[in-house]
């Protein structure tokens, strides 16, 4: 019998040395599940920071881009004015703001032309959408004006086939 339970308690220790060391085996493996998730998170987010610094980057050189593009009014390039006014309703109130702008296009190269002239119904519903989206506060300031311009013009280029074009000029601008 003292054989008997001898050999219990020596099968009972192996069960808890085996239960032990799997235990350790997985807390080692948690471990390091836990610090590879560290440290690739990490390298994810450094990867992010990078990818966040370039597209900031580009953002400013496309922007210093424009502004010399618009700042080098003593040579500017050919000039397209669109013939006729736009009347536009502003959204919001009920539809009892407007705006009345005349609108002038420079051209990349005068071979612009031929292309925007065949674009005309095309480039003036694009206008007016990008002017009614507005509101009388968006387009009421010196800024928001900027903006409006801006807009149009990356609408406008995103067609445009033969060249680009450099800047937008309101010859005329009412808010009623």
């Amino acid at each position: 019998m003292a054989e008997e339970e001898i050999k219990e308690a020596k099968k009972s220790n192996k069960g808890l040395i085996i239960g032990i060391v799997g235990i350790l085996v997985l807390l080692i493996a948690t471990i390091v599940v836990v610090v590879f998730l560290l440290l690739g998170g990490e390298e994810k987010k450094q990867e992010g920071e990078g990818e966040q610094q370039t597209q900031q980057t580009q953002q400013t050189q496309q922007k210093k881009n424009m502004a010399l593009a618009r700042s080098d009014y003593t040579k500017p390039g050919p000039i397209f004015a669109i013939p006729e006014p736009f009347v536009v309703n502003l959204m919001g109130q009920n539809g009892r703001r407007y705006v009345k702008t005349s609108i002038a296009l420079e051209m990349s190269s005068p071979d612009l032309q031929a292309e925007i002239t065949k674009k005309i119904p095309l480039i003036k519903d694009t206008i007016i959408q990008v002017i009614s989206s507005k509101t009388f506060e968006e387009v009421s300031t010196p800024k928001g004006k900027d903006k409006l311009k801006n807009e149009i013009l990356q609408e406008l280029n995103g067609f445009m086939v033969d060249g680009y074009i450099k800047s937008i000029f309101f010859t005329d601008f009412v808010i009623q």
